[in-house]
């Protein structure tokens, strides 16, 4: 029975793992929309959008959108309140890498 529920255990503490390790998010983009560079996979920021057809508008130019975007957010998840094509709430976000904290803190809310 004791070898049971330590199998029992050790199955759900593996399984929150990988599901912890699945929510890291991946960026749209390869290179800094700034600077032209490699990117870091820890200097990224989360661009929320209304729907998925705005998040294929982010991930298709990403240095466009960041001059369309207001960072005026609070929220950890995201630097705009509000769509930067439509105005509307936001439903999804879509993460963006950069190479440096230097680029990164262009766009991070102050």
């Amino acid at each position: 029975m004791k070898k049971l529920i330590s199998i029992f255990i050790a199955a759900i503490l593996g399984f929150g793992a990988y599901a912890f390790a699945a929510k890291k998010a991946v960026p749209v983009n390869e290179k800094c929309p700034v600077s032209g560079k490699a990117i870091n996979a820890d200097q990224t920021i989360g661009i929320g959008v209304c729907c998925g057809n705005c998040a294929k508008k982010v991930a298709k130019d990403v240095k466009g959108t960041l001059a369309k975007l207001k960072s005026d957010s609070k929220d950890p998840d995201t630097v705009n309140k509000a769509c930067p094509f439509s105005g509307k709430g936001l439903k999804k976000v879509v993460t963006v890498a950069f190479c440096c904290g230097n680029c990164k803190g262009k766009y991070t809310p102050k």
